[in-house]
């Protein structure tokens, strides 16, 4: 479960460079090392709060995770894409997978109704998971109870908790600060890798986790959050690239909001025949566990 107070906690640092310093010439640099630890946590008290609803509770919108990772010769990269609209809130996000495009993922939480819908791409039809691509099960509120429990923003919210980790560990993490054409203003904070694996920012099996020895896990990720003048974000990225331990890794998480959403961007249900009624908590476990095996596999 992904901390919420950590989260606003990093968004409030963001925000507060960004409400000091939004009328900077382009280009100026902030201040760094233990200046720039002095100048964002005195401004924590101010905009607590505001840096977790930039990411969770922003309403009416599309966001884009671009998530890469590499480990020697093994590699994932996936896009998530969602969108939330209306009030109550129908959401959708959709899993798609850059190295085989029948791993497709999607979920979708009306805003009426006590049912939620999963597509499962053509992978998972073929591994037995389900029979028919679409499932329907009882909807679960998680993500209305815990905000960033949903998938549109779970990867962000890790993000941000790592990131905040790092901060509290050495307040010298913070690289530094700049800013940008606009009024925009970008934050980098070092995040080490020991870190971006604790909070499962991507998760890792355990023979990786295993194989991260001591140089991997002081390795630096550096974190930048890209903010607008109002405080809102506009990206959020940790992007490295390094060697330890007789390893090769490299990463990208790019998180940004795209757009306003609208009903459009909620998917059209099949003909109930075409759906597999998944009708309890028991069943739930069951389809999860099948879906599980099929991912390990």
């Amino acid at each position: 479960m992904t901390k919420r107070p950590t989260a606003i906690f990093v968004l409030a640092a963001v925000l507060a460079l960004t409400g000091a310093c939004g009328q900077a010439k382009a280009g100026t640099a902030l201040p760094k090392g233990d200046d720039a630890a002095e100048y964002v946590g005195a401004k924590f008290e101010q905009v607590i709060g505001k840096l977790g609803k930039s990411i969770t509770d922003t309403r009416d919108v599309t966001n884009s995770l671009d998530a890469y990772f590499k480990f020697d010769d093994k590699w994932i990269h996936s896009v998530v894409t969602s969108a939330r609209t209306g009030s109550p809130e129908n959401r959708v996000v959709r899993h798609r997978s850059l190295k085989n495009p029948d791993e497709i993922i999607d979920t979708y939480t009306p805003a009426d109704g006590a049912v939620e819908y999963t597509y499962l791409g053509p992978v998972y039809v073929q591994k037995g998971v389900s029979p028919t691509a679409w499932v329907s099960m009882p909807k679960t509120e998680s993500g209305l109870i815990l905000p960033c429990a949903w998938g549109g923003v779970l990867t962000p919210c890790r993000m941000a908790d790592s990131t905040v980790d790092a901060y509290q560990a050495d307040k010298h993490a913070v690289r530094g600060a700049k800013s940008l054409g606009d009024g925009k203003t970008a934050l980098t904070v070092d995040v080490p890798f020991e870190i971006f694996v604790k909070n499962k920012v991507e998760i890792l099996p355990q023979s990786i986790v295993d194989q991260v020895g001591p140089e991997l896990k002081k390795a630096a990720v550096p974190a930048t959050i890209t903010l607008n003048p109002d405080g809102s974000l506009v990206s959020f990225v940790m992007e490295a690239k390094f060697a330890g331990d007789g390893h090769q890794l490299e990463l990208k998480y790019e998180f940004r909001f795209t757009g306003k959403a609208s009903l459009q961007d909620m998917p059209k249900l099949p003909d109930a025949a075409q759906i597999t009624v998944v009708p309890d908590r028991a069943a739930m476990d069951d389809f999860y566990r099948r879906l599980g095996e099929a991912q390990g596999s």
